[in-house]
């Protein structure tokens, strides 16, 4: 399927609307640099990445989110039966290689500018590098097992293609190579680009937002000193948080003050019912409702915590399903960004690392509080240290990040079985490492290439 889809040239020869992104041998001026990388960030907006699967599929899979019996829509991830065959899996795989397609060109296009535009072009050749490292990120997040699976990393993670090459049969680098690679490219993209974005908004990566998203891989990959280090840069830089008051703007408006990165969803996008917002909300306003906020999550909040209001009542629940649904995408037609990156979640990594070094535990708490406190003002200061102070932390990346799509990795990455106390399906619990907690290798890319390994249990 990569060799495939590699190989489809033809659509990547019309540099005309944003959807379609040029070959290399198309892109000839710096006009063309910026109409593909545009054509890139349209590309990840859709339901097959960002604009859903992304966000759902890992949520889905985790304890936060619990599953209507009316559902028909990524049953089998919440119910962990996925096979070879799934669409879902299958979308998820083709469209990042056809990103990483698109990116590879742009990268290594031939593209001549004038001195004055240099700092241009070099902006968005860093665009295309750190857009690469991040879905190199998110393949090995969904196709492999964690970092730390094994005690080096060797175990299989995802081809690296970084060539044009419609011959191509690869083999699975391990998941440390596709880690380096991710760590290259988004460094790379840092040293090439401003510290604003082209769009003057977070709708674009501007270098503070890479080192944001770079410093979430260095947390993955338990370099705890290079994680609070990118944390600290991106806490410096002048983002805020929202205020307690305004808390719910945060999911209403686009581009607050807090946002670092956000997939630009439009009205010209027109996703409708395959938003992540068409999952969560109630049929009466025009989504299908098919998840739903689990109890165990909904049940940690302290009374008075701000993000208690991105729960809304519905009247219309009953039983195990009462009374509560998701508000944190609260335009049924999918119109509301989907945030990929927030300055809360900068604080609880440099808390986390912090926490794990060793060395600043004051500083671990401190960046906590700011969280914590900035929910719940009357929160008492944190003060524990060692393994509670690290639950403390995890809790709160609970309740800050929960529908975002984190769970699921966090759990993984800290070894943990996923627990479903209100279970709505024979599955309630699913033991840490088990196959079924990745994606397979979709049949389409095994059956055209003999070189590729498939995922265990498949």
């Amino acid at each position: 399927m990569i060799g495939l889809f590699l190989s489809c040239s033809e659509s990547f020869l019309e540099i005309t609307p944003q959807s379609s992104v040029s070959s290399d041998e198309a892109i000839t001026n710096l006009e063309d640099l910026e109409v593909s990388v545009t054509g890139v960030y349209d590309e990840i907006s859709g339901a097959y990445y960002y604009g859903r699967y992304m966000i759902m599929i890992p949520d889905v899979m985790a304890d936060d989110v619990k599953q209507n019996l009316s559902a028909n829509r990524i049953v089998d991830f919440a119910e962990h039966v996925q096979n070879v065959d799934d669409a879902q899996a299958n979308a998820l795989w083709s469209g990042m290689y056809f990103a990483n397609n698109a990116l590879n060109n742009i990268i290594n296009s031939d593209v001549e500018v004038t001195e004055s535009t240099q700092d241009e072009k070099d902006h968005i050749i860093g665009e295309a590098y750190a857009l690469r490292g991040l879905v190199y990120f998110d393949l090995v997040k969904l196709f492999a097992q964690h970092y730390t699976y094994t005690a080096d990393a060797s175990h299989a993670g995802v081809p690296i293609i970084l060539d044009f090459d419609p011959t191509l049969e690869p083999t699975r680098n391990t998941v440390k190579e596709v880690y380096d690679q991710v760590i290259s490219d988004m460094t790379m993209a840092i040293s090439l680009m401003d510290d604003t974005s082209r769009s003057s908004n977070s709708n674009t990566l501007s270098a503070t937002s890479v080192k944001a998203l770079l410093s979430r891989v260095y947390l993955y990959k338990e370099d705890w000193a290079n994680a609070e280090a990118m944390a600290t840069e991106v806490i410096n830089s002048g983002y805020s948080l929202v205020s307690n008051a305004n808390y719910l703007t945060v999911w209403s408006e686009d581009n607050s003050t807090e946002s670092i990165f956000e997939i630009a969803m439009t009205e010209t996008d027109n996703v409708g019912g395959n938003s992540i917002a068409g999952l969560y909300l109630a049929p009466a306003v025009g989504g299908y409702g098919d998840y739903l906020p689990s109890n165990d999550v909904v049940s940690l909040y302290e009374d008075g915590d701000a993000r208690l209001d991105v729960f809304i009542d519905d009247l219309l629940l009953a039983g195990d399903y009462a009374p509560y649904r998701v508000n944190k995408y609260p335009e049924v037609l999918g119109y509301d960004n989907v945030k990929v990156m927030r300055l809360p979640e900068l604080y609880l990594i440099r808390a986390e690392a912090r926490a794990e070094l060793g060395t600043d535990i004051s500083g671990a708490q401190s960046d906590l509080n700011v969280v914590r406190q900035r929910a719940l003002p009357t929160a008492e200061d944190v003060t524990a240290t060692g393994e509670d102070l690290m639950n403390e932390i995890m809790l709160e990346r609970r309740l800050e990040l929960c529908f975002e799509g984190h769970r699921l990795w966090d759990l993984m990455r800290k070894k943990e079985d996923i627990v479903r106390t209100q279970c709505t399906s024979s599955i309630c619990e699913i033991p840490y490492g088990d196959d079924t907690n990745i994606l397979p290798i979709p049949q389409d890319e095994t059956d055209v290439n003999p070189n590729i390994e498939q995922n265990p249990g498949y």
